[in-house]
């Protein structure tokens, strides 16, 4: 299966050209269709009762001969999107920025996870390094665009934004940031920032230093602030309500693509809350207009002039396939931007997890709509609220939650210290849980360890085809688990299995099977004995520091 290279860019998203004007070619060809109709349609009639309409209508066509000229002035004159750009360009802006040299500056890399880096696991999968010459289109992308070497001397980033108000520009955050060459792994704005307005904005294309008031990595948005005479003057967007878009709406991407000023795309929304390769905080609109580099933070428009997106990536190769942040994750999180410079997200203490089918039953449900909580952070929020692993999150604050992601988003959204009602089922009947969220902690990275196998004594292969034995302390602390954790480690999986079609493997720590609590080797065996062939286990195990449901399937 081939893999997805997202690029995000000091300019953004790819899209197609061509479609332009897709409205107009549609809505023209639907036009002439209905013209040759209504000929058909008579002729039909009138063949039934009189052949003598042949001949009236050759001498009628050769009297009044017809061009298709003639027949574009009977339909009248062709729609345009032209008067809706005109009103749209002034609110769209260019931003150059600029990191000045320093003294023994060196080729710098960004980070694993940065946004502007592709997904972690193409480089384990594809065995990449941080060879000059790597074919990674990211990497190329921002080599291109002024990724630092050792001989370079200074940095320019070009990017698009909108204004929003009182001097106020949207933009994404990679557009204006830098890494930070005395704190590995940090980043900073970059030293100049310029904002130059659209040469049909009010006094004409003119140019205003700007600095950053605010910005959000984690949704990569950023908020500017521009200063300087008439800057009231200027026109502001309308931000509208991205929520409401659907597939197959027609959007207008504006931008700087390539430093090219002011160039206006057309398309439709491809698909809504694509995930794949965001935050935890984005569910991004796809859409086909072209989007390409020097885009990046400019504005998706809505037919009625709304922005209801920031447009922010593209899958590298595809000239069709762009991305943009949906404009109400911006309208949840720019209050605080402009209060206080950064977001604090709401913190709940659990680990979600997707639903599958073959966990349904199993959980008492329905469908595989809702969030299951795989775990409950101790003295966490959750914990406090009486949130219990095994419990399916299905609505917040009288919302509907559908998956993991979405109740991850719409937490992390809520400000700290707001009470929130979670709707869940446990055990098959539902119920309602209130829960106060405090503040979410600094996120570490979390790798699980796979402790070495035990020559102690050990269940062998069951129904399920593992092979556990009793969790000591020793081997807890080895797996990076609480040494009072308790549970049956596993140390062999029988292959071709139940458990390895499952994907189960030696390390994981069971601590349930069929929402019976597992303390123990004993505790597993006796409630494996319940499970029969053509049965689905749904097992509970801990690796590391992650903890999830696996429903294993027993042939």
């Amino acid at each position: 299966m081939g893999r997805i290279a997202v690029q995000l860019g000091d300019r953004s998203l790819g899209g197609c050209m061509h479609r332009r004007f897709a409205v107009v070619t549609a809505l023209l060809a639907g036009a002439f269709a209905a013209i040759a109709a209504l000929p058909l349609v008579s002729a039909c009639q009138r063949r039934a009762s009189d052949t003598s309409f042949l001949a009236a209508d050759a001498q009628a066509a050769a009297a009044n001969p017809t061009t298709t000229a003639d027949t574009v002035k009977q339909v009248g004159p062709m729609p345009s999107l032209a008067p809706l750009v005109k009103q749209l360009r002034p609110v769209v802006v260019n931003i150059n920025s600029r990191v000045k040299p320093r003294q023994g500056r060196v080729s710098q890399r960004l980070p694993q996870g940065h946004p502007r880096m592709r997904p972690p696991q193409q480089d384990e999968e594809d065995g990449n390094s941080d060879e000059e010459d790597s074919q990674d289109p990211m990497e190329r992308f921002f080599r291109y665009f002024g990724q630092p070497t050792p001989n370079e001397q200074e940095r320019r980033g070009l990017g698009s934004g909108f204004l929003i108000g009182d001097g106020l520009v949207l933009t994404n955050n990679h557009v204006v940031e830098v890494q930070d060459e005395s704190r590995p792994g940090r980043y900073r704005p970059m030293d100049e920032i310029k904002v130059i307005t659209d040469e049909t904005a009010p006094g004409g294309a003119r140019e205003f230093a700007a600095k950053v008031i605010g910005n959000d990595p984690k949704s990569d948005i950023a908020l500017l602030k521009i200063e300087g005479k008439e800057v009231d003057k200027l026109k502001y967007a309308a931000l509208g309500d991205s929520d409401s878009v659907e597939v197959g709406d027609y959007v207008l991407a504006i931008g700087e693509p390539f430093g090219l000023q002011a160039t206006v795309t057309s398309g439709i929304i491809s698909a809504k809350e694509r995930t794949q390769f965001g935050g935890p905080y984005s569910d991004y609109l796809q859409t086909d207009a072209s989007i390409n580099p020097g885009n990046s933070g400019g504005p998706l428009f809505n037919l009625k002039g709304e922005v209801v997106g920031v447009n922010a990536a593209i899958i590298s190769g595809a000239n069709t396939i762009g991305f943009a942040i949906p404009v109400n994750v911006v309208k949840q999180i720019l209050p605080q931007l402009r209060q206080t410079g950064r977001v604090v997200r709401g913190f709940l203490g659990v680990q979600p997890q997707a639903i599958t089918a073959d966990m349904v039953d199993n959980l008492g449900l329905k469908s595989t709509r809702g969030a299951l909580i795989a775990d409950v952070v101790k003295d966490s929020p959750a914990e406090h609220g009486g949130i219990k692993p095994g419990d399916v999150v299905v609505g917040l604050n009288g919302k509907p939650v559908n998956d993991n992601s979405q109740l991850t988003r719409d937490v992390g959204v809520i400000p700290p210290g707001n009470t929130v009602k979670l709707e869940v089922i446990r055990e098959g009947k539902p119920r309602t849980v209130e829960v106060k969220l405090a503040e979410r902690p600094d996120e570490r990275e979390q790798t699980g360890h796979t402790p070495n196998r035990s020559s102690g004594e050990k269940e062998q292969g069951d129904l399920l085809g593992l092979s556990v034995q009793e969790l000591t302390p020793q081997l807890a602390r080895r797996s990076q688990l609480d040494a009072s954790t308790k549970g049956a480690v596993v140390v062999d999986v029988a292959p071709e299995s139940p458990a390895a079609d499952a994907g189960l493997e030696p390390g994981d720590v069971v601590v349930e099977v069929n929402r019976r609590p597992v303390n123990s080797a004993a505790d597993y065996r006796n409630a494996v004995k319940s499970v029969k062939k053509g049965d689905t286990a749904l097992v509970r195990v801990k690796h590391g520091q992650a903890t999830q449901y696996i429903p294993v399937r027993v042939k």
